[in-house]
C-alpha cells in the first residue's frame, strides 16, 4: 500500500460575492477589503478571508529561477481549489494543483490555473483558469481529505512528471521519498500508475524519474545536483555521508555531507551547506553558525579531504557545473593515484 498520510492542507471558508452582499456588505466595501488586503480573491466572484498560514510547501522562497519555491501560499491553493469544488460539485484535483496541496516542492512559481481529472468524456480543455486533463483513475489513485477529493501521492508525481517534465517530477518524487513513512510502498505505487498509463504522453519521463528517485536526497538543489551529474558524465557520488573528524581538544565531530566521492577522500556540499544537526542549538546565530561551519570544513580538509561547493546559481549553468567537478575529481584521482576505472557508482 502506498503511503497514505494525507497532505496537511485546510479550506478556508469560501463567500461568494452574492454571499457578502447578504451579510451587509457592499461592492464599495468589497473592494476596499480587498485593496487593504483583509479579503482575497481567489476566483471571479468568490473570496476568503486574507490568513497569515504562510507557505503550502518546504522549500525556499526566491528569485533565482532554478530554485524551488513554496508551492502555493495557503490562501491561494486551499481556497482556490475549495471554491473550484463549490462551483463544479465532486471533481478530482489533480498534477500541480494537487502537488500545491501535498505540500511538494516547484522550480519556480507553480502554475495559477487549477488542474482537474475527469472522465475521458467529459473532455480536456482550459476554461477560466480551470485546466481539465482527461482520463481514468483507479481507485486507489484518489484520496479524500476535508471534502476535497485529489490524486494520491504517487499518482500525482507520476502526473507531474508527464506534464511537466523529469526535472519538475524528480525534485517532488525525491521530497516524497524522503518524507514517506513508507518509501518501498510509494515506489510501488508510482509504478503501479505508470503501468496503467503505459503510451500516454511524457510517460516516459514519469519512468525516468520513478527509476532515479531516490529517499536520500534532503532539498531541491541536492535533487538538481543529481541531474546534472547525471547527466553531465560526473562518478556518481554517495549521499548523505557520514564522516568522523577530529576537533581541537581531543573531540570528534560527525559531520553529514550531501555528496561524497569516497576513493577519492572529495564530499561535495551544494549551497555551501554542512550539516552538523539540523537547528540552531539553543542560543546559537546565523552568524555562530557560519562561523562554526567554517571551523568543521578545516576539520574536514585536516584530515586530507577534498571538499567542493556550488550555488544555486551555478546550478543554472549545467555544463560548467559539470565540466568543473569532472575536472577537479580527475586531478584529484591522479593526485591519489586512483584509476578512472576504480570510479564505479557510489564510490
Amino acid at each position: 500500500m502506498e503511503d497514505m498520510e494525507l497532505p496537511r492542507f485546510t479550506l478556508p471558508l469560501v463567500r461568494t460575492r452574492h454571499e457578502l452582499l447578504d451579510q451587509g456588505r457592499d461592492d464599495a466595501q468589497i473592494r476596499a477589503a480587498l485593496k487593504a488586503g483583509t479579503l482575497v480573491r481567489v476566483r471571479r466572484g468568490c473570496y476568503v478571508d486574507a490568513r497569515p498560514e504562510g507557505s503550502m510547501a518546504r522549500g525556499s522562497s526566491a528569485a533565482a529561477p532554478v530554485r524551488a519555491v513554496p508551492a502555493v501560499p495557503a490562501v491561494s491553493a486551499a481556497a482556490a481549489t475549495a471554491a473550484v469544488a463549490a462551483q463544479l460539485g465532486p471533481v478530482v484535483f489533480s498534477h500541480a494543483t494537487a502537488a500545491a496541496l501535498w505540500q511538494l516542492p516547484f522550480l519556480g512559481a507553480p502554475p495559477e490555473a487549477i488542474h482537474l481529472t475527469l472522465p475521458r468524456e467529459a473532455g480536456g480543455i482550459v476554461r477560466a483558469g480551470v485546466h481539465r486533463h482527461t482520463g481514468a483513475l483507479a481507485p486507489e489513485e484518489v484520496v479524500e481529505h476535508r471534502g476535497i477529493r485529489l490524486t494520491s501521492l504517487a499518482r500525482t508525481l507520476v502526473d507531474v512528471a508527464r506534464t511537466d517534465g523529469f526535472r519538475d517530477g524528480l525534485v517532488m518524487a525525491d521530497h516524497a521519498l524522503h518524507g514517506s513513512r513508507d518509501p518501498e510502498a510509494l515506489r510501488q505505487a508510482m509504478s503501479a500508475s505508470i503501468r496503467r498509463l503505459r503510451g500516454a504522453v511524457g510517460i516516459g519521463n514519469a519512468r525516468r524519474m520513478a527509476d532515479f528517485a531516490v529517499v536520500a536526497a534532503e532539498s531541491p538543489g541536492e535533487s538538481l545536483s543529481r541531474i546534472v551529474f547525471r547527466e553531465q558524465k560526473v562518478p556518481e557520488p554517495l549521499l548523505q555521508f557520514r564522516l568522523s573528524v577530529p576537533l581541537p581538544g581531543g573531540a570528534r565531530g560527525d559531520f553529514i555531507t550531501d555528496f561524497a566521492w569516497k576513493h577519492l577522500k572529495a564530499v561535495g556540499e551544494f549551497d555551501g551547506r554542512v550539516k552538523y544537526g539540523r537547528y540552531l542549538r539553543e542560543g546559537q546565530t546565523p552568524g555562530d553558525a557560519v562561523f562554526e561551519e567554517k571551523g568543521r570544513e578545516d576539520a574536514i580538509r585536516s584530515v586530507g579531504w577534498l571538499v567542493l561547493r556550488w550555488t544555486w546559481e551555478q546550478l543554472q549553468s549545467p555544463e560548467v557545473l559539470g565540466r568543473r567537478v569532472r575536472e577537479t575529481l580527475a586531478a584529484r584521482a591522479r593526485e591519489l593515484g586512483v584509476r578512472p576505472s576504480e570510479l564505479t557508482p557510489g564510490s
